[in-house]
């Protein structure tokens, strides 16, 4: 089985965070890059017109994570549906937009998985078999 990038996109009351194009573009890139699998995931309630829009892109899966738990948006709500999601899934990396809702959640969800959080990334470099993330506040790469 390949390895697999995960897009997590964002959407607020239905309608999807258009910076989230911006994060599977990235995605995108990363597997090109990487020969890796990309998929994606909308997250909350009524969000199957999402996915439907997602899917019409460049992504070989989009899951609709659908709970009533996930609308309104809380912090808590959001962490534990991902963490039950990703842990069944168990993507090799996880792309989530720059929001301050992912700023919000995110987090607690890798507290919660053991995962760390690499944030502000404004560009990658794949090395040697290895991504290097490049940061917008160091504007130097990461391991």
């Amino acid at each position: 089985m390949p390895d697999t990038i995960l897009v997590v996109v964002e959407q607020r009351e239905g309608k999807l965070n258009r910076v989230s194009w911006e994060t599977i573009t990235a995605g995108q890139a990363i597997a090109a890059a990487t020969g890796w699998t990309l998929e994606a995931a909308v997250v909350g309630r009524g969000v199957a017109s999402i996915a439907g829009e997602v899917a019409a892109k460049n992504v070989a899966k989009v899951y609709d994570v659908e709970s009533a738990k996930l609308e309104p948006y809380t912090p808590d709500a959001f962490a534990a549906g991902l963490k039950q999601f990703l842990t069944s899934k168990q993507p090799k990396l996880v792309l989530m937009p720059h929001t301050y809702q992912v700023r919000d959640f995110v987090p607690k969800l890798a507290t919660s998985t053991g995962r760390t959080v690499i944030s502000d990334c404004i560009g990658f470099k794949h090395e040697g078999g290895k991504l290097v993330f490049i940061s917008w506040r160091q504007g130097r790469g990461w391991r």
